[in-house]
């Protein structure tokens, strides 16, 4: 079944590669050219502050999930408009809280809302159903949602535990990576995860309930990462050596070899480098981490990196560097190899993929962010 599933995925990559310009050869790492989208066809007036999550609609509409406003709209291109869909509340269908949009069956759209405890099902421009706190996907997706298929399963990652005070968590730890079945509540572990290194501060009550919560991530802190796509197949990016590994949609795991990457260490260049981008993208300067909090070399990548295309490939946002600023996405294939990478300006970088375009977040001087929309492939 995989090797028929991934002679299917190879077909099409001829004219993916032919769509950036490349050759229609699996690419060997020599071989391959970094390739700028095609020119965009579409432009959006409006402003946005954060944008976690891009979800194309059959129709051609778009939603779009901007953190930084609190609000969930849909887009439509062709008349350069927005319209805002529910609003922020505790009531049903309202929400309290903004996460990534992933695509389900049809033009059903599930998103996650971590201060009202519950998940919002959105079908095509309007909210459908509220899943409640009680929900047992619900209640085992308090790390966060990673995705969700046409099947009614989605993919969450477990919290660290609390145990009250400063707890310390690097890259010997680990959290799960739980497949939930939304239908029957069952919950079964498909993987383990290297966590990111992180510096938790809470206060617990006689309940070992938090009252309070801190969260620190030191810069370029990296840990793997999983996503779930519509059809079923997980992919994981690992980290020492840096690849992705595949499950597909009846359990079977594919490890995928090395992909490129040369380590580089984290000097004086290098954190000039990282604060400025950090400045750039928040519109603040923040302030500089202490000397020991650095990791001693750059990561292939830093958190939230991987997109989903429609082709069944994935996409994998690198960590620019000071010789190399812009936003580099290597294109894996369900083997794990390497067959293109598409290349963008520090400025923008891609939200989200759908059937006929892909939409590309431009961050301006200020901090705000404008959306466009490119031909795909």
């Amino acid at each position: 079944m995989i090797r028929s599933v991934l002679k299917r995925q190879l077909a099409r990559y001829g004219a993916l590669a032919l769509g950036f310009g490349l050759s229609a050869q699996p690419l060997s790492p020599q071989s391959a050219i970094g390739r700028a989208l095609r020119p965009p066809n579409a432009h959006l007036g409006a402003e946005f502050f954060r944008i976690v999550g891009v979800r194309e609609l059959r129709d051609g509409r778009v939603l779009v999930a901007d953190a930084g406003d609190r609000r969930v709209v849909v887009v439509e291109f062709e008349r350069n408009t927005i319209t805002a869909i529910s609003r922020e509340g505790r009531g049903p269908g309202e929400y309290a809280s903004i996460a990534p949009l992933y695509a389900l069956g049809g033009d059903s759209t599930l998103m996650s809302d971590p201060a009202n405890g519950r998940w919002l099902l959105f079908h095509t421009d309007r909210v459908a159903r509220t899943v409640a706190p009680d929900d047992p996907a619900v209640r085992a997706s308090q790390g966060g949602v990673r995705g969700a298929d046409e099947r009614g399963i989605a993919i969450v990652t477990t919290p660290p535990g609390l145990r009250g005070g400063t707890q310390l968590f690097g890259k010997e730890d680990s959290n799960a990576v739980l497949q939930v079945t939304r239908a029957s509540g069952t919950i079964d572990t498909i993987a383990r995860l290297r966590m990111a290194p992180l510096i938790l501060q809470s206060e617990l009550d006689k309940s070992g309930r938090p009252t309070s919560l801190s969260v620190v991530n030191p810069p370029l802190a990296a840990g793997e990462e999983p996503i779930l796509f519509p059809d079923g197949w997980v992919a994981v990016a690992r980290l020492g050596p840096y690849r992705i590994d595949w499950r597909s949609a009846d359990g079977r795991w594919i490890r995928g070899g090395p992909l490129p990457f040369v380590e580089q260490p984290v000097d004086a260049r290098e954190r000039e480098a990282y604060l400025a981008r950090r400045a750039r993208s928040s519109g603040t300067q923040p302030a500089a981490p202490a000397d020991d909090s650095w990791p001693k070399t750059i990561p292939p990548f830093l958190s939230r990196p991987l997109l989903p295309a429609p082709d069944g490939t994935l996409l994998i946002l690198r960590t620019p560097t000071a010789d190399h600023p812009g936003n580099r996405y290597d294109q894996v294939d369900r083997s794990g190899r390497l067959v293109a990478w598409v290349e963008l300006p520090a400025a923008e970088r891609l939200a989200g993929i759908g059937a006929r375009s892909a939409y590309v977040i431009v961050t301006d001087e200020d901090g705000l962010q404008h959306l466009k929309r490119h031909p795909w492939p």
